[in-house]
């Protein structure tokens, strides 16, 4: 009988796991025989199925599936501190895969979470700080609409006179003036000036409706993505208001 002159056999590391196969060649001596030359570490028996997450050890009877977690880095559930992973087997007792979110975490035998009494405070903590910055925010841009409040309401009182005597009889210089530095006529400065009061006081309004959406942050069951979604979006309509100030 003729036999191959090699044949694939499995190659072992030197702790007996499975690393692939090789070539063992015909015994020059014995190939009538069938008989090969086995290279050092290695075993003529079928190789082991690849089984996801786990290396296969030669027993010198069967394979043996062990875990292989050997890089990975896995967190202490006491401390949190991290370690990789240097050897075979099962993960440290007191160790997991699962990485915490953040240092107010506490493992619960299966998963980080915080605490009922942490995530309270914490939420709290986050709500307050939320609307202080909301507050701030609408305080800032009412200080700049509001700079020369009694010469806007002193022009606003003259304007509305004015008009109220169909334009005629005494013009304030709050009219005049304004007239001349805008290049119109008296009754067009009258009627700009009362447009942008009335302009000015409908953005406060809406400026402060969006102040008083802080409240929707109080809304029980809310999670600190939701509450900073919510900020967010008051800080975006309120710079909107702004900017249609500045545009006039």
């Amino acid at each position: 009988m003729t036999y191959p002159l090699t044949k694939k056999v499995c190659q072992l590391d030197d702790q007996g796991i499975y690393v692939g196969q090789t070539d063992a060649d015909l015994s020059p001596e014995e190939a009538e025989n069938g008989v090969y030359l086995m290279p050092a570490g290695c075993v003529d028996v079928t190789p082991p199925k690849e089984k996801d997450g786990f290396v296969a050890k030669w027993t010198s009877e069967e394979w043996q599936y062990i875990e292989n977690h050997i890089g990975k880095t896995v967190y202490s559930t006491a401390t949190k501190d991290s370690m990789e992973i240097s050897e075979l087997g099962v993960i440290p007792e007191g160790y997991t895969l699962i990485k915490p979110e953040n240092e107010l975490e506490e493992w619960n035998g299966k998963a980080w979470e915080i605490p009922t009494e942490k995530l309270t405070a914490l939420l709290t903590e986050k709500r307050n700080r939320l609307i202080e910055q909301i507050d701030s925010h609408a305080a800032t841009i009412y200080s700049t609409w509001t700079r020369f409040e009694s010469e806007y309401r002193e022009r606003q009182t003259a304007a509305e006179a004015y008009k109220s005597a169909n334009y005629e009889g005494d013009c304030s210089r709050y009219i005049t003036d304004f007239a001349k530095r805008a290049g119109l006529n008296n009754k067009a400065a009258t009627d700009l000036i009362l447009l942008q009061a009335a302009g000015l006081e409908r953005l406060q309004v809406e400026l402060a409706n969006q102040r008083m959406r802080k409240y929707e942050l109080k809304v029980p069951g809310l999670t600190i993505e939701k509450m900073q979604s919510i900020r967010d979006d008051i800080i975006k309509q309120m710079d909107a208001l702004k900017e249609a100030y500045n545009n006039g």
